[in-house]
């Protein structure tokens, strides 16, 4: 990072356009042991096997590039060709469609897939992207967990965590849900979520199984409350100009590769859900299942309402009920 953005992105302009073959740089500020890297690693052994050698990827996951924020930023700038991780690219240049990532809004997975795939997402929200920040869309939504929530003390209604210290990503809507359930929220970034929990920075954090499981965090919580208030799901990215560079045998070998590998870490996360609770539990985290989701979810609906109000397009309503 000492040579600066503009120069990493001439580096990798250089790269990608080498005639010794195509380098993709590909950051994730996830962990291993969750989705999205799972379906990063996958696309790289495919694309690297499948070209012959003529396409090789850099992976570096762990926030290596900063938080996602800035991931995005240097992706826009050139310097990073992919990324797979969370859905920062919506907020940062779709804010008014956002809702599809706000606690308490979507209950399930396929709801939340079912509004991406509307005519509205295909004909608004994806072209934006690519205008705004240089980005295209990859292949399917990837499924990582439902998130749940973590603390040093047993959760199950809104009232348990009435002023409590709350770890949540950097984004305002996250905050406006969560104060109206009562929380005190306190944006940190993921890669410094263990050791905000360790030195007490905040008292509790929430997060899907993988989150837990590859963060370790049952050496820094003792309680993971089944709230349910969001079905999280990832994407994997590229940058629009690099994409667009590539020569059609190239694009046809990423499309069939990226839609392969997102299928599949969809398939398992789902499948390891289960057995990532398990590993929680193990660990020393106590499993709370007697939680009233629909409590927190009543809870939340005045900073819901004013959110579609004030921020996010259409009605919740028509949403819901799509």
């Amino acid at each position: 990072m000492g040579i600066g953005a503009s120069g990493i992105a001439t580096l990798a302009g250089c790269m990608g356009g080498s005639s010794s073959g195509t380098n993709i740089t590909m950051a994730s500020v996830m962990e291993k042991g969750t989705s999205m890297v799972h379906a990063g690693e996958l696309f790289k052994e495919r694309i690297e096997e499948e070209s012959d050698g003529d396409i090789s990827v850099d992976f570096s996951y762990g926030g290596a590039y900063g938080s996602e924020n800035e991931t995005f930023d240097l992706m826009s700038q050139g310097a990073i060709d992919m990324y797979t991780g969370g859905s920062d690219a919506y907020k940062l240049y779709t804010p008014e469609y956002y809702f599809f990532n706000t606690p308490f809004v979507i209950e399930s997975f396929e709801h939340q897939k079912k509004i991406m795939q509307t005519d509205e997402f295909q004909n608004e929200v994806y072209p934006t992207l690519e205008e705004k920040g240089n980005i295209r869309v990859a292949g399917d939504r990837v499924y990582r967990g439902m998130r749940y929530f973590t603390s040093n003390k047993p959760v199950r209604t809104p009232e348990d965590v009435q002023g409590m210290e709350l770890r949540l990503p950097s984004s305002d809507p996250w905050v406006t849900a969560w104060e109206s359930v009562g929380a005190s929220p306190s944006p940190v970034s993921l890669d410094e979520l263990y050791s905000a929990l360790q030195q007490g920075v905040v008292s509790a954090s929430e997060g899907p199984p993988a989150q837990i499981s590859s963060l370790s965090l049952w050496e820094v919580q003792d309680y993971y409350s089944l709230t349910a208030h969001l079905p999280q799901s990832g994407q994997m990215y590229v940058r629009s100009d690099f994409y667009q560079n590539l020569d059609q045998s190239q694009q046809d070998m990423f499309d069939e590769i990226i839609s392969e590998v997102t299928k599949e870490a969809t398939q398992w996360a789902k499948s390891s859900e289960e057995d990532l609770l398990t590993e929680i539990e193990e660990n020393g985290m106590q499993i709370i299942e007697d939680v009233d989701s629909e409590a927190f979810y009543d809870a939340a609906a005045p900073g819901i309402e004013r959110l579609f109000e004030n921020s996010y397009t259409g009605t919740w309503d028509d949403w819901r009920n799509l």
